[in-house]
């Protein structure tokens, strides 16, 4: 791949025929059961004292499988998606040895069960035609598939992976497109603080709302986890109980994915480079519940907490955000969280007392008083800024001295001038 370009994936769902459906469910159980069968192989040759065998190895298993009278359906199946579940599986060991060598979890392979397909991917593009006009995608041993268009495919097409996520089938269309020169010259012009009450506040005064989709379904899905709970196990009532449950979950989580594309692509066409939290979501969503020895204190307080946290998908948000403004050639910030929502960005006084409520910061040194996440997200601008400045001295020449100036700039501005308290401020 060039050094001047970059890969993008553009996701749609199929719209099936059922004979097409069909097929590629089967094509699905035929790279389950390649999965499985390689793993199985693998464990084999470690009790009988043999070294792994690599990729290439297994393509020679595949081999003969597909010449075998008992497992001759897999040569009606294309060969290039089943060769990649090899693939897959190797690079699975692969990191498997490296944890260990390295002293980590080491996340030995798992076998898969139905609905846990690996996906059928068809690494080369001369193996698949896409007619946008037309909205399909040809595909080998399958013909034309309808897709839903919603958006345009810009760049070279590299590969397509077809998953399955419940009834429904998504292709995944990988491009190679031009690269973008990066905004090292532009400074932070966005502050975001991210919280529950409020999803983020930011450093312009805006305020957003939380969407909190699995809160607005928590009284639904208790009755559904009951209605499974009640059900006798393996029969086909607690099956249908399952689907609903699943269904569910599926349509919080694209709710959730859907409502942060849109937050998030709106503030990456709008600031370049923008200054957020550095927040470790894993360590803050950590339960409290601790041990019969230490017993943990307002448990069920924290787990309510990190429910919230969860909901809200913090690190998603930071995920989607940076891809998407790398994608325009900006970038993001992560800067200390610490002290943001208690130090007024007036007068710089930290204290814990400035902040007694959630949403309101008053300063007990100047009075300054303001909603405190917009409060905390133009603190997080200001370390921002101070983070790019300190590293700009190793881009000052490819800048042409912008950043120099920039700098100079900010160390002559003259004090903010003391802001009288806002009234009305209410509790979010």
């Amino acid at each position: 791949m060039p050094a001047d370009s970059s890969l993008r994936a553009y996701r749609f769902q199929l719209r099936l025929r059922p004979a097409q459906e069909k097929q590629l469910a089967r094509y699905a159980g035929m790279m389950r059961w390649l999965w499985n069968r390689a793993l199985a192989e693998q464990q084999s040759r470690r009790e009988r004292g043999q070294k792994y065998a690599g990729y290439a190895s297994m393509c020679g298993w595949l081999t003969v499988w597909r010449n075998a009278p008992e497992t001759s359906w897999l040569a009606e199946g294309p060969a290039q998606p089943q060769q990649q579940v090899l693939k897959r599986l190797d690079t699975a060991f692969r990191t498997f040895f490296a944890n260990v060598k390295a002293g980590r979890t080491p996340g030995y392979p798992r076998f898969k069960k139905r609905g846990e397909e690996p996906g059928i991917r068809f690494p080369d593009s001369k193996q698949f035609k896409l007619d946008a006009a037309n909205g399909r995608l040809q595909l080998p041993k399958l013909g034309w598939l309808r897709l839903r268009m919603s958006r345009q495919v810009v760049g070279e097409l590299r590969n397509a992976s077809v998953t399955r996520e419940g009834v429904r089938w998504y292709v995944a269309i990988q491009t190679l497109q031009a690269g973008v020169v990066p905004a090292a010259c532009v400074a932070p012009s966005l502050g975001i603080d991210l919280g529950v009450a409020n999803f983020a506040g930011l450093s312009d005064g805006r305020l957003i709302e939380p969407l909190a989709a699995l809160k607005a379904q928590q009284r639904r899905l208790r009755r559904y986890q009951r209605s499974v709970s009640r059900k006798v196990k393996g029969s086909y009532n607690r099956k249908k109980a399952v689907v609903k449950l699943r269904a569910l979950h599926k349509r919080i989580a694209q709710q959730r994915n859907d409502w942060l594309h849109k937050l998030t692509s709106g503030l990456a066409s709008e600031h370049p480079v923008i200054a957020i939290e550095d927040l470790q979501v894993a360590s803050m969503t950590a339960s409290a519940r601790g041990n019969a020895a230490l017993p943990g204190k307002m448990v069920r307080q924290k787990a309510g907490l990190n429910r919230a946290i969860l909901d809200a998908a913090w690190g998603e948000y930071r995920r989607q955000l940076e891809y998407k403004l790398a994608a325009r050639g900006g970038q993001v910030l992560a800067v200390d969280p610490a002290y943001t929502s208690r130090t007024c960005r007036i007068c710089g006084h930290q204290a814990a007392e400035n902040r007694k409520t959630q949403s309101v910061f008053a300063c007990v040194a100047c009075g300054h008083t303001e909603h405190a996440d917009i409060n905390a997200a133009t603190n997080i601008l200001a370390a921002g800024h101070a983070a790019w400045i300190s590293g700009t001295s190793a881009r000052s020449d490819a800048c042409g001295g912008v950043v120099r100036r920039a700098a100079f700039a900010r160390t002559k501005r003259a004090a903010p001038v003391k802001q009288e308290p806002t009234e009305g401020l209410t509790d979010a």
